[in-house]
């Protein structure tokens, strides 16, 4: 294959970067702003003001039954400067829009110079996204929040992403009839019309794929894959193993190898640190399920794996906190009817073998033996083919899409 070649394949597997996306300036017709709106901003450094831009998000969604609110002390850890290493390349800039002294929106706006380095491309983000149903609140706070972004040069701005595109990121725009899954976002359904007013556009979509598996891989539409998987399990001679939780440093050193050599043709991705993959992982760790994150081997190699987590948004409190019994009840929040496909990686070298649907193959056969009978894929991203034709195959559709905005800024 020539390297032409190559570069053609890369883009239809993983994702095109967008094109066309609208300029800042001149602000289209339907743009508002209120000049007497106060913009409030934030110090992370400070519990107070990590506490008050929570409870700013929680307000939006009181007496919403499908809003579960991230747990507590989890979000704080995530936002406090001094335990987050994302920090260490990211800066945030959060605010809380005030109307007469009562929030009515709240934003951050980002620069990821890892994303920057990586894609050479100086890109802004925003996220953290809440307002009142009032284009003025919202297009204030965007268009104070891409100004600060453009004064530091960035010539484009992506979003919602809390803080990039690896954390959970992407407005809800497809099925606002049931909660989030653990580590998504959800949003109100007007969202979509005040960030499209503003002037933001579609750079891509993800999607979030529904799979019903009470049936196992005996399902007609599974059944053929299973007899595939099989011979490629024999012609290659795969074995799979499950991580080792008495040596979770070590295996985590894996999967970031993994994820990072399997991703890293992906729209949107930039590499991880060690030290913050790390971090991140201690979160999975605390619910992860043993037998749902399997590694792939061939002669002895690990060529792949696959993370599920339990589906613990269904069990979580409402609001967020775990006190007083705290992981007594993660115990309990474990015990799930339903699981995510959270990630799914394979070495370059050993992809178009039908090796993910090998993985996704064992996976429902491990659900299944959990008590566990449906669940999400994803998120994908809309123009990776290669593996949204495999969920396909295995009787999955699109149940839910998450979008990115952006917008040029030079």
């Amino acid at each position: 294959m020539t390297s032409e070649a190559a570069s053609t394949s890369a883009e239809e597997l993983f994702g095109r970067p967008p094109v066309d996306l609208p300029s800042f300036d001149p602000p289209p017709a339907s743009r508002q702003h209120d000049p007497n709106l106060e913009i409030r901003v934030l110090d992370f450094r400070s519990k107070r003001d990590r506490k008050l831009f929570m409870d700013v998000g929680d307000a939006f969604y009181r007496g919403d039954p499908n809003y579960i609110a991230p747990l507590r002390l989890q979000q704080d850890k995530f936002l406090d400067p001094a335990k987050n290493p994302a920090y260490e390349h990211i800066d945030v800039r959060p605010m809380i829009a005030y109307r007469d002294g009562r929030p009515v929106g709240r934003l951050s706006v980002q620069i990821d110079h890892d994303f920057e380095v990586y894609n050479d491309k100086k890109t802004g983000l925003f996220g953290f996204f809440e307002s009142t149903d009032d284009p003025t609140v919202a297009h204030t706070m965007l268009t104070d929040g891409i100004q600060w972004l453009k004064d530091r040069g960035c010539v484009e701005v992506l979003g919602p992403a809390n803080y990039n595109l690896t954390h959970p990121c992407g407005l809800v725009v497809k099925n606002f009839d049931r909660p989030a899954f653990v580590e998504e976002l959800y949003n109100h359904a007007y969202y979509q019309p005040l960030i499209e007013s503003f002037g933001l556009a579609k750079a891509k979509d993800l999607y979030a794929w529904w799979l019903d598996i009470d049936e196992g891989m005996n399902h007609p539409k599974r059944s053929r894959i299973e007899r595939i998987s099989q011979r490629i399990v024999k012609k290659e001679g795969v074995t799979f193993r499950q991580v080792d939780m008495k040596n979770v440093k070590k295996e985590i050193g894996v999967v970031h190898h993994l994820f990072t050599q399997a991703w890293e043709k992906n729209w949107g991705f930039n590499p991880i640190s060690a030290k913050e993959f790390e971090w991140i992982c201690e979160d999975i760790a605390a619910i992860a399920i043993p037998e749902l994150i399997v590694f792939m081997q061939i002669e002895g190699r690990d060529v792949g794996f696959v993370l599920t987590m339990p589906n613990i948004n269904e069990n979580l409190p409402k609001n967020g906190k775990l006190l007083p019994f705290g992981w007594m009840k993660m115990l309990r929040i474990k015990k799930t009817q339903h699981a995510r496909l959270y990630l799914l990686g394979i070495l370059k070298e050993y992809r178009r073998r039908g090796l993910e649907s090998v993985l996704m193959s064992e996976t429902v056969k491990r659900c299944n033996a959990l008590g566990i009978n449906s669940g999400e894929i994803g998120w994908t991203l809309e123009d990776n083919h290669l593996i949204n034709k495999s969920i396909e195959a295995m009787n999955g559709h699109v149940d839910r899409i998450y979008r990115i905005y952006g917008m040029r800024l030079d």
